[in-house]
């Protein structure tokens, strides 16, 4: 160690300056390399149970929207959260403002011969245990057996899992997809 510190000049005070700049910037770059590497997050597959339970939440909402269950709607949801769509930004403050909204959207599209909705695909990914975004395409389908234009919608969704219940805090249509 001691011929190795000789020859990077250990044996000098101006070596001696240039060997603790070399230490200081290896060490340096070994803590950033290391903090480089902690923030790489590998996650193991999501436990097929927290899948199965967003799926029922989910599945019961979609059944719900269907058949305007507004208190089934309503126990889909975690307030305070939002809605958002193409025409509008909706703060949920609690379970009463998310029914009433329901009860105002599906009467809108109620009103355009809606009939119900059918999921074509859904996409879950676990953001971590205790959040999940559900990104569905769907067809609204009216009473005469005709789609509503778009065809094909989509729809993110937020789910949080509170006191063990997953529940939404957010949807938002995607644009395009009208309300």
């Amino acid at each position: 160690m001691a011929a190795g510190v000789m020859v990077l000049g250990g044996g000098s005070p101006s070596g001696l300056i240039r060997l603790r700049l070399m230490c200081t910037t290896l060490l340096l770059l070994a803590c950033i390399w290391g903090q480089g590497c902690s923030t790489v997050h590998v996650h193991a597959s999501p436990d097929p149970v927290a899948v199965s339970e967003v799926r029922q939440v989910m599945r019961r909402y979609l059944a719900a929207f269907n058949v305007d269950d507004f208190e089934t709607i309503g126990a889909s949801w975690h307030t305070p959260g939002w809605l958002s769509t193409s025409e509008s930004r909706n703060l949920l403050k609690d379970l009463e403002e998310v029914k009433g909204l329901y009860r105002t959207l599906l009467g809108k599209i109620r009103a355009e011969d809606y009939d119900h909705s059918e999921l074509l695909s859904e996409d879950i990914k676990f953001v971590n245990d205790g959040c999940v975004i559900y990104r569905i395409t769907f067809t609204r389908w009216k009473k005469d057996g005709d789609f509503m234009p778009p065809r094909v919608r989509g729809s993110v969704c937020t789910l949080h899992k509170v006191d063990g219940q997953w529940g939404l805090s957010n949807v938002a249509l995607e644009s395009g997809t009208g309300d």
